[in-house]
């Protein structure tokens, strides 16, 4: 099926722009169109339940990897053909095995070279597509004090092209919120720390969370990290900006907007702390989802621009089986920025009522995950005239 739409778009952009400073005016239009196509997976049923959580693209974009973690197996998916080239068992322990302690793998990426990396808080393992250990990269011995504990998460890593000895990792530090990059060489068996002050903001929105007047953890703005043409593309959810590491350069910047779709921040402020057995806890929860939410940059590399979508999350009464509010929709936005971050285009997507989990740009387009009677498939979201 597919849908075609014009939505207008106003803009009022504004860099860092101090009071009473003339806001620069923007207008146009986006031209939208959407197709739905479905993947042939022929007679084996595909792992849908984390509406590819666990997935990566291989760096041409051709096919996408599908990590199953109930029976260990790798599903790779042909992106040109839309269909199911094979599945993969990876063994669970011994020499090739992906755990480390635990029975669950936190994370994996393909690597630029094809390789995969399976992560957790203990455990930094490449294996080939076939499932055999290349190597272990035991970060936890470079890094110690902040890797092998879990007091830091590593929710990213990036091998840098042309240079597989350099690896980057995007790290979250719990207790206090902060955000470092660890820049390795792992032929030398060292590592650069670089922190990021930019992002401890961050706070001004974070909820301490008590059980029984203990520290029990926190809940606020998350921060996602990208790599795109040598550069560490960091967002945020909190605010309308983006913070870039220049890997060449060993630099680091920030572009902000205020937008009159987007603001410049998000504007419901929580308590500082809450007890969770209060139940306050769900009531600061949907204010934050139907407060705006900023979602992480993505690269369009056939036409050389960024996306980023952010949502607005309705609720009801309804409560599911946790306790939490069940969505009935969202307000959905989409920005496009040139390859230097200057904003194009933004405007409200009245056919997206709800963002997937995972969606990715590949030939110009915005692919988005979709379940169809227990089967694969994927919206296509077409942008024109951005």
């Amino acid at each position: 099926m597919r849908i075609v739409v014009a939505v207008s778009t106003f803009l009022i952009v504004c860099s860092c722009a101090s009071k009473g400073e003339k806001k620069q005016v923007v207008s146009g239009q986006i031209r939208v169109s959407l197709d739905t196509v479905l993947v042939d997976s022929g007679d084996e049923f595909l792992y849908l339940q984390d509406q590819l959580y666990y997935s990566s693209l291989s760096t041409d974009k051709s096919y996408l990897v599908n990590f199953n973690r109930q029976d260990f197996t790798t599903e790779k998916i042909d992106l040109n053909e839309l269909r199911l080239l094979e599945k993969v068992q990876f063994e669970k322990e011994g020499p090739n095995g992906v755990l480390n302690l635990g029975n669950y793998v936190s994370h994996f990426s393909l690597l630029s070279d094809g390789n995969i990396l399976f992560w957790d808080y203990f455990m930094y393992k490449v294996f080939d597509e076939n499932g055999q250990l290349v190597r272990d990269l035991a970060l936890d011995k470079i890094a110690p004090e902040f890797l092998g504990t879990d007091e830091y998460y590593a929710g990213a890593f990036f091998q840098v092209e042309n240079n597989s000895d350099r690896l980057i990792a995007f790290i979250f530090h719990w207790e206090s919120g902060s955000r470092l990059i660890l820049d390795f060489d792992l032929k030398d068996q060292t590592f650069e720390k670089i922190e990021l002050p930019e992002l401890e903001k961050l706070n001004e929105f974070n909820v301490n969370l008590l059980y029984e007047g203990t520290p029990a953890g926190s809940y606020g703005p998350s921060a996602k990290a990208i790599s795109v043409n040598g550069q560490i593309v960091i967002s945020n959810t909190a605010f309308n900006e983006v913070l870039i590491f220049d890997l060449e350069k060993d630099s680091l910047y920030t572009k902000s907007w205020n937008t009159h779709l987007l603001a410049d921040k998000k504007s419901y402020v929580p308590p500082k702390e809450v007890e969770r057995s209060s139940g306050q806890l769900k009531e600061i929860i949907k204010k934050n989802e139907e407060d705006l939410n900023y979602k992480s940059f993505f690269w369009d590399e056939k036409n050389e621009r960024f996306f980023r979508f952010s949502e607005r999350m309705h609720f009801g009464e309804e409560l599911n089986g946790y306790g939490d509010y069940v969505s009935t929709g969202s307000d959905t936005f989409l920005s496009v920025f040139d390859k230097d971050f200057n904003l194009i285009a933004e405007a409200k997507i009245s056919e997206l009522d709800k963002l997937p989990v995972t969606y990715f740009t590949k030939d110009g387009d915005i692919w988005m995950f979709e379940n169809i009677d227990d089967e694969l498939a994927f919206v296509i979201v077409s942008i024109e005239d951005a």
